[in-house]
């Protein structure tokens, strides 16, 4: 890809998912929302691959019915209220749609199908977009329509997404389409309390971002896609495959590390508002989660790969330095949780 292309794509995808939070018309969000879409087709098919040129395609037509549905929506309230505002949707058939559209832009269940085909038909860093950056702009939406969406409807597709992200990828042995069932199994935590408590949703997307962001990072850097090159990752970069290790288990949810604190915030709340059913029901179906991160935390540390084979493998790679924004953003997604009483 030309210069001027990695200029410009980039930037329209940053400037728009901005201008979505920034924006207060429906209108102007679509738009943006169209500008973000389009922006990340060039970026998905870029390895020149049918498998990318497939996940371009899904991607396409998943984000299109998503958007379609929402200026739908948006239209129908406004003929109702004869505003264009956010914040005057008023019509319920208008919010449930829209809020349909939102969930289907940010993969959560039943809405989930399409994401880890699209992740693990492109790049390891285009994935990592997708699967943290993406989620901004249909989030701040949602934050934005925090008090008039169905609570009800909510907890439901966040226990569905924290299930069905559990049970997707209990079989998975490829670790992008692994991350994305990690990204819809987050999904559910950070939707959970989006109604009762939107300062709670945001702390969580943002450690999830601080807890993905190094995994992918590390994964790029030393070009390992499935759970057997994780297992073999120690003999080039042995004191980041224990910060692996570390963050894994964070994203897991384990005390004492960062990834327990959203976890243990949003079950506080739930139990606040005496959703003693839903909360637990959560808590039992994050168990599904923990074993596929206990699972990669094993490979990672616990096991050592015969090197009877005299052929040359890739795990005799020479050693590669990895960038300082990995280590720090690991210590980040590790040791943040005695900050928390502060926050």
């Amino acid at each position: 890809m030309k210069p001027m292309s990695w200029l410009m794509i980039p930037t329209s995808i940053t400037l728009s998912t901005i201008m979505v939070m920034a924006s207060t018309h429906w209108v102007m969000a679509w738009t943006c929302l169209e500008i973000n879409t389009l922006s990340m087709i060039p970026m998905i098919s870029k390895p020149n691959h049918p498998r990318s040129t497939e996940a371009a395609t899904k991607y396409f037509l998943t984000q299109t019915l998503a958007s379609m549905t929402l200026m739908f929506a948006a239209t129908m309230n406004a003929m109702e209220t004869s505003q264009w505002e956010m914040t005057l949707t008023t019509n319920h058939t208008s919010t449930t749609l829209i809020t349909l559209a939102l969930m289907m832009k940010m993969a959560a269940a039943p809405f989930h199908f399409w994401l880890p085909e699209v992740t693990q038909g492109t790049t390891t860093l285009t994935s990592l977009t997708i699967l943290t950056w993406q989620k901004l702009a249909p989030l701040s939406i949602l934050l934005t329509l925090s008090n008039k969406i169905n609570q009800t409807a909510l907890l439901i597709m966040a226990i569905m997404s924290i299930t069905m992200g559990g049970l997707g990828g209990l079989n998975q042995t490829q670790m992008r389409k692994l991350m994305a069932f990690s990204s819809i199994a987050h999904t559910g935590w950070i939707l959970s309390t989006i109604a009762i408590s939107p300062t709670i949703s945001t702390l969580t997307m943002t450690i999830y971002i601080l807890s993905t962001t190094p995994v992918f990072m590390l994964l790029h850097s030393t070009s390992s896609t499935t759970m057997k090159d994780i297992g073999t990752m120690w003999t080039t970069s042995p004191l980041m495959t224990t910060a692996l290790m570390a963050t894994i288990l964070s994203m897991g949810g384990l005390p004492p590390l960062t990834g327990f604190m959203p976890k243990w915030l949003i079950l506080n709340k739930m139990i606040m508002f005496d959703m003693i059913t839903e909360a637990t029901t959560m808590a039992m179906a994050s168990l599904l989660s923990l074993y596929i991160y206990l699972r990669l935390a094993y490979v990672s540390s616990m096991t050592m790969t015969p090197n009877t084979n005299t052929m040359t493998m890739k795990w005799r790679a020479p050693h590669k330095k990895q960038p300082m924004v990995t280590s720090v953003m690991m210590l980040i997604a590790t040791a943040t949780l005695p900050m928390m009483p502060s926050l």
